[in-house]
């Protein structure tokens, strides 16, 4: 699956902490939007987790479905750019998120791929000692933190 945009489920969003951090690498739009998987808030950190899942057979909102934005570039250029740039924020050398195409579907019905920032799998029992599973999908609440 090929990525047409950035899908951002944290302290990006508007509203967040680091939504500046992406408005400066040019999105041409931002639309709601959800992606599979389990999220998580990491109360010593203060910022969320998605570990991804196949994608639920119920459409979302939903169980299995994480809410947040689609960011959409105007090329490919634009959109390796926004990524070079916001893998610093994520620390995606350092390991602390990876980044991975998920399916993502807009607000609108429209379906895409999407570049996430994830924790592995291989997390899950770590997110499940130490996070608190949202069940709602949505990290909204502590979006002004």
């Amino acid at each position: 699956m090929e990525a047409d945009g950035i899908f951002v489920y944290g302290s990006l969003r508007e509203g967040g902490r680091n939504h500046a951090w992406l408005m400066r690498t040019n999105p041409e739009g931002l639309t709601g939007a959800h992606v599979p998987g389990r999220l998580f808030h990491l109360p010593a950190t203060g910022f969320p987790a998605v570990v991804p899942l196949e994608e639920p057979p119920l459409a979302p909102p939903g169980p299995g479905w994480v809410a947040g934005a689609f960011a959409g570039y105007e090329d490919e250029a634009a959109l390796a750019n926004a990524l070079d740039d916001l893998d610093q924020l994520e620390d995606v050398e350092g390991g602390l998120f990876e980044r991975i195409v998920l399916p993502v579907v807009l607000d609108s019905g429209h379906r895409y791929g999407a570049w996430v920032y994830v924790f592995p799998p291989d997390r899950l029992p770590r997110l499940e000692r130490e996070g608190v599973e949202l069940t709602t999908g949505d990290w909204k609440e502590y979006l002004g933190d």
